[in-house]
């Protein structure tokens, strides 16, 4: 199988050659620190990528500065950068990151105020979620044309011990808009998945319910057990939950290897993708990152 056959494979729900794999952020300084190289273009990141031998590379759209006035920017306006060379020349699965209303509102209106105006059940919530459907929808749209596979909507709905708003809050004033996106991504012909850091056991039933292909970050010092919601809910694909914290300390092959071990017990079942819960980031260690990897070529669980 080659990269994208064997997401595909995953997304759907079945067992590829091996546990697929990918990082929903890689920081410039960790391609730098990892490769020994003053520079983290379009190469340097593709050469890390072999390297760890991912499947997956995540892109997001880049907005100019000076947008609309207290709104929300134009999907025209949006620059993908490499996303053209990452679709064409590197055969990775590709998928792009869409900032939910989450995202957008405290950048808008400020994080206290958006969120006192949810509490408040004022429309101003409900119609900047409906308004991010209609970008997201768009920008989904121009990213498929140019060779994207898949989306992610990004949007931090909680914390380690749970949603930021009530469970009602989230199911009457913004998953219409999330069940909208899901519908209208997948009409595209693109799998959608769903990203929050947290624990989200409130919200399962509704991300589920809502049409998402799949679940990406799984917090493991957030409560995310892989394996108790692979058993939960079956029909989703589920991609992170290594803990970050395990590639940020010296640590020796055990216990990394033993870090693995939940995840990849998860991947047995199929539909599992491999990653951190938080992508690869500013303050790990190379050697560690190298060796997390290089385990999972050594399990012989499929």
């Amino acid at each position: 199988m080659n990269s994208r056959e064997r997401v595909a494979a995953a997304i759907r729900g079945g067992i590829p050659d091996r546990v697929p794999r990918g990082e929903i952020c890689i920081d410039d300084d960790l391609v730098r620190s990892c490769l020994g190289v003053p520079g983290a273009g379009f190469e340097e990141r593709l050469e890390l990528a072999r390297r760890l031998k991912l499947d997956i590379i995540c892109l997001a759209p880049v907005f100019p500065e000076g947008g609309p006035e207290g709104g929300l920017p134009g999907a025209a306006s949006a620059l993908w950068p490499d996303l053209g060379r990452w679709a064409g020349e590197s055969g990775l699965f590709v998928f792009v990151i869409l900032d939910g209303p989450f995202g957008w509102g405290p950048r808008l209106m400020g994080y206290n105020n958006f969120l006192l105006e949810v509490a408040r059940k004022s429309r101003d919530p409900v119609d900047l979620a409906g308004q991010v459907a209609g970008l997201n929808l768009e920008l989904a749209r121009r990213a498929a044309g140019c060779g994207a596979g898949g989306v992610l909507i990004a949007d931090d709905i909680a914390y380690q011990r749970g949603l930021i708003i009530s469970p009602a809050a989230l199911r009457s004033q913004f998953l219409p808009a999330l069940e909208r996106q899901a519908r209208g991504i997948k009409g595209l012909g693109l799998p959608v998945f769903f990203h929050s850091d947290g624990n989200l056991d409130a919200a399962l039933d509704d991300i589920a319910r809502a049409g998402f292909d799949g679940l990406q970050c799984l917090e493991p010092a957030a409560g995310m057990d892989i394996g108790e919601i692979k058993k939960r809910y079956g029909s989703l694909c589920l991609w992170g939950n290594l803990d970050p914290g395990v590639l940020m300390t010296p640590r020796g092959a055990g216990e990394i290897r033993e870090s693995l071990r939940p995840i990849l017990e998860a991947a047995a079942a199929g539909g599992v993708i491999f990653g951190t819960s938080s992508g690869l980031v500013g303050g790990m260690i190379p050697e560690n990152v190298a060796l997390a990897y290089s385990l999972l070529d050594q399990q012989n669980i499929w």
